[in-house]
């Protein structure tokens, strides 16, 4: 919804905070508000969505809101997201973050010092740093703090950070919710909650779209949401002949779904890889695949909306990854469970962020909505990979019984598919770095970085050199998540 971005300690310094957000305008083309406020020069780029959503700026007395987010929290009337924020550090101070229900990284400032909150999942991102003499900035995306900081890093999910104190741990306060005793009770709860969460992100009327994927979390949301309002379009993109297109498309015409297609080639790949590693700030292997289809996709999306519904954290959530499967004890899955969430930030939840915002699409995940979290972090792991009578383990049980009966076969019975598998996008990438990138330039030497990060494959070092292009301090290669634990 907004790009965010300040210095701290410079008494002129609206110009360079200027061009700071000009890099990240794609966050929020809509809305430009940039400020001197004392000490501090800050502003905020936004998208205008909604009187909800607001314009990611509150003030009220020496107070001052920066906010990229959005929030679900009840309010008063015409209140936005930005102004709930504001009440809230009026009321709890610096462990105000802890009681807002959505997604979210802001910056308060209160005339003597400068904080910084992140939700409890990281889905909005937000870095800090000190510039080269030694004032402290930040930004929402890497790439506005380029040629600006010296010492780069990123806000962790549920944490806080003041100028004054430095940084701090804030424990998320979850909804009470109720988890039933048997499963059979426990997927109509499931059921209720992810209804209630695609409905409260309809609840502004901005969603014009959903993405469809024809995986089994897009086609539960893209359900669900036709269900609410039957004139949202589902969105698909692919590879022509790409098994994603084939389970959208039935779908699709199960629900009676509006439904859009758009494929692209080897081509459009080739284009877009440059492109697609600069907006996603990294050269893991994993999330550049997926990052090229989701750029695809939000290209597409512009021609409908500004702003989408995703499926994302419905894997993290629901025990949807195949690798828990090579755990023998549901401790053990579990532990893995807890790593994937906690790793999303900078992975999965980073990929949608910036290749929806990099072409300015405002993205909602029902599956990250703060009720359905506290349900699904207290399900047991059975019921997330469950048994069959031949020992194997099926992934996201129980919420393919939840939605079992607005389900074509097809798609309640498909076993999880990377997006970029699904989309088609892996194989090409595949043949595209074949063409750009001679094998024989992959050996020993190039293998590790200088800031010791291990390098997989000749099509990774092809990333990173792209990466080290528009990131060439390594304060920044410093900052890149892996995706799978293995590697």
């Amino acid at each position: 919804m907004a790009g965010i971005a300040g210095i701290l300690g410079d008494g002129n310094g609206k110009g360079r905070v200027l061009r700071m957000l000009e890099v990240i305008r794609h966050r929020g083309p809509d809305t430009e508000n940039i400020r001197q406020e004392g000490r501090l020069a800050a502003g905020v780029m936004a998208s205008e969505l909604s009187q909800a959503r607001g314009n990611g700026f509150a003030r009220e007395g020496d107070i001052t809101v920066y906010f990229d987010g959005d929030i679900y929290n009840s309010r008063g009337q015409g209140k936005s997201d930005a102004e709930v924020a504001l009440d809230l550090y009026l009321r709890y101070g610096q462990c105000f973050s802890s009681y807002l229900e959505g997604v979210f990284a802001c910056a308060v400032w209160n005339g003597r010092e400068l904080l910084f909150a992140r939700d409890a999942v990281g889905v909005r991102p937000l870095f800090y740093g000190r510039t080269g003499d030694g004032r402290l900035c930040f930004a929402s995306e890497m790439k506005a703090m380029v040629g600006v900081a010296v010492d780069v890093r990123e806000l962790l999910p549920s944490t806080v950070y003041s100028s004054d104190s430095g940084l701090r741990e804030v424990l998320p306060r979850y909804p009470e919710v109720e988890i039933p005793p048997v499963p059979e009770e426990a997927a109509g709860k499931l059921r209720d909650y992810l209804f209630r969460a695609v409905e409260r992100r309809l609840e502004d009327g901005a969603v014009g779209a959903v993405l469809l994927s024809g995986g089994l979390d897009s086609s539960i949301i893209a359900a669900i949401t036709h269900e609410l309002d039957p004139g949202i379009p589902g969105l698909t993109v692919g590879v022509e002949g790409a098994p994603d297109l084939e389970n959208a498309v039935a779908m699709a015409k199960s629900c009676g779904l509006d439904h859009h297609i758009c494929t692209f080639g080897i081509d459009e790949i080739t284009e877009l890889v440059p492109r697609a590693i600069r907006a996603l700030e990294s050269f893991d292997e994993d999330c550049v695949s997926g990052a090229i289809a989701n750029l695809v996709a939000s290209s597409f999306a512009s021609r409908f909306t500004n702003c989408v519904l995703s499926g994302e954290g419905g894997d993290e959530l629901n025990g949807g990854y195949h690798l828990l499967k090579e755990f023998p004890t549901e401790e053990e899955r579990l532990k893995m469970m807890r790593r994937l969430i906690a790793v999303a930030y900078n992975t999965a939840v980073q990929r949608l962020d910036r290749a929806m915002m990099n072409n300015s699409i405002n993205y909602r995940t029902p599956f990250l909505d703060s009720e359905l979290m506290a349900f699904c972090l207290q399900m047991p792991v059975s019921w997330k990979l469950h048994p069959l009578p031949d020992g194997r383990l099926i992934e996201k049980w129980l919420l393919r019984e939840a939605f079992k009966d607005m389900l074509p076969p097809e798609i309640y019975a498909r076993p999880k598919q990377r997006f970029a598998g699904g989309t088609g996008t892996d194989d090409l990438m595949d043949r595209v770095a074949g063409n750009e990138f001679e094998k024989g330039r992959f050996d020993e030497a190039t293998r590790r970085t200088p800031c010791g990060y291990s390098l997989n494959s000749p099509k990774e070092l092809w990333y990173y050199s792209i990466f080290r292009e528009s990131f060439p301090s390594p304060v920044f290669e410093r900052l890149v998540g892996r995706w799978d634990p293995g590697k």
